[in-house]
């Protein structure tokens, strides 16, 4: 049933982050493995690093504690990702276990009050690495359509100075012009409060 779904990776997680069950789709967009063998059966601690891990069993356990399902936005290679979590019922009383959705993009909830919304704190941005705290700012910016004005407006620095940065992204990012720029800006979801989250 969940492979029939185009475009969205479900997985499941059990308490102690081992993975259960994974399409296709969860594997190209979180855990990157060739096949679904090669990741049902491997711990979380497998594919990320601790920091993320443990960001992920606080909320599992978030929800555990609370009954409520969670979204979490996040990046990862600098694709933004959503992945909604719910807690599965075991009718026999076994330990809890996750069912989690992933979708690209930013998806509103039908009923968001029913859904716990949690950011991660954590950002891999893939081909966005290279670039500085600043430029990541003014590279949000301009995905969401502002002019050089209105950017050097927003961040409180002279529009030579965006002008400056814009030419850094070019380069760094090997894009001819500003269309291009907002591409990367829009895939990641890119908002200016990512430049300061911790990247793994």
């Amino acid at each position: 049933m969940f492979k029939s779904e185009p475009g969205v990776g479900f997985c499941i997680i059990d308490a102690e982050g081992v993975l259960r069950y994974t399409n296709f789709r969860a594997c190209e967009l979180c855990f990157k493995t060739k096949t679904t063998e090669e990741a049902i059966g491997k711990s979380l601690g497998d594919f990320f690093d601790k920091e993320f891990v443990a960001e992920r069993m606080v909320m599992f356990q978030g929800i555990v504690e609370s009954g409520k399902p969670a979204i979490m936005r996040h990046i990862r290679d600098g694709v933004q990702l959503q992945s909604t979590i719910r807690l599965l019922d075991d009718p026999e009383g076994g330990p809890p276990s996750f069912l989690i959705t992933i979708v690209e993009g930013e998806h509103d909830p039908e009923n968001p009050e029913a859904f716990e919304i949690v950011e991660s704190k954590l950002v891999n941005l893939g081909p966005l690495n290279p670039l500085t705290r600043r430029e990541i700012e003014v590279l949000a910016l301009i995905g969401h359509g502002m002019s050089t004005k209105q950017i050097a407006d927003t961040l409180h620095r002279s529009p030579r100075t965006i002008e400056r940065h814009c030419d850094g992204l070019r380069e760094k990012l090997n894009t001819a012009n500003r269309v291009q720029l907002s591409e990367f800006a829009r895939r990641a979801g890119l908002r200016v409060e990512d430049a300061n989250l911790k990247r793994f």
